[in-house]
């Protein structure tokens, strides 16, 4: 007698599994994800500039961390800008070594 219970509560215990919620229930939608801010434009160029020996790297990297400074979140790649200002600052230090090289092996 007690096979017929087994399986009014196996039954039971399924429905409620898969049960839907009624009419009069609150339905509970998920948390909706946060978009993802985008990516800054003149970051990427900075760092493209630097990866191609540019001073104008540091230049393009300022303004770009300035623009996501200002973005208050809605733009990313702050970590970006920078390491192309820094690169751009050692690009700019060498340019200026090799001209006072070439200057003065040219002048004197």
């Amino acid at each position: 007698m007690s096979a017929p219970a087994d399986e009014a509560e196996a039954v039971e215990s399924e429905s409620t599994l898969t049960r839907q919620p009624h009419e009069s229930e609150p339905f509970e939608q998920p948390p909706l994800a946060r978009p993802r801010p985008r990516l800054n434009a003149l970051a990427v160029a900075a760092l493209i500039l630097a990866v191609m020996l540019s001073p104008l790297a540091a230049l393009f990297g300022h303004i770009a961390a300035a623009q996501i400074g200002r973005s208050q979140g809605a733009e990313r790649g702050a970590v970006i800008a920078w390491i192309a200002v820094g690169l751009g600052y050692v690009w700019l230090v060498g340019a200026i070594v090799i001209g006072v090289v070439v200057w003065r092996v040219l002048n004197g």
